[in-house]
């Protein structure tokens, strides 16, 4: 099966969806005031699985556009510019790290790693651009991201592994990816 342009078109703009669901609809939230400070989930997900298999310009796109299409699906709160780089950046760092720094080997570690990028972004810029914008005090945004982040450190790269092993096609992906 040869990649091409448009199968890789719907598999992230299936990404995008999956990403938009998991986000925005399957998450735990926790707001302070009418501010959403936390929100624990598995939306990024989609977006290192595209950043993976198809690059670290793929994850990105699907970053900008989970968020946008999202934000115009299911708005919380006002749209913030930031939060948009902050999703492409969530695909950007694990795909540099994932096929330059590891050249695409995949074991747990190495998902791990790539993964602990993009959740960096996640524990730094978004509580700082909260912090800008809302005036939510980091002794308050960042003990819960502290622990969502050592959970997710182990947690991701352990499901981005099943997917990538278990479900055939992406399989059949991610070898096609790390052989030409």
């Amino acid at each position: 099966m040869r990649k091409n342009r448009t199968y890789i078109l719907i598999l992230n703009s299936l990404f995008v969806v999956l990403s938009i669901l998991l986000t925005r609809l399957l998450s735990i939230r926790i707001p302070i005031g009418n501010v959403e400070v936390i929100r624990f989930g598995f939306g990024t997900i989609p977006i290192y699985l595209s950043s993976f298999l198809f690059g670290p310009l793929s994850g990105t796109i699907v970053g900008v556009f989970e968020d946008l299409l999202g934000y115009w699906i299911n708005p919380i709160g006002p749209f913030l510019p930031q939060f948009t780089l902050t999703k492409a950046l969530y695909g950007l760092l694990p795909g540099l790290v994932f096929k330059y720094g590891f050249k695409k080997k995949m074991t747990y570690w190495t998902l791990a790693i790539s993964c602990m990028m993009g959740e960096i972004v996640g524990i730094t810029l978004t509580p700082f651009f909260i912090n800008k914008s809302f005036g939510v005090p980091y002794v308050v945004l960042m003990p819960p991201r502290l622990g969502g982040f050592a959970v997710l450190f182990f947690l991701n790269p352990f499901i981005i592994k099943l997917l990538l092993t278990r479900i055939p096609q992406l399989k059949k992906l991610m070898e096609e990816s790390v052989n030409g």
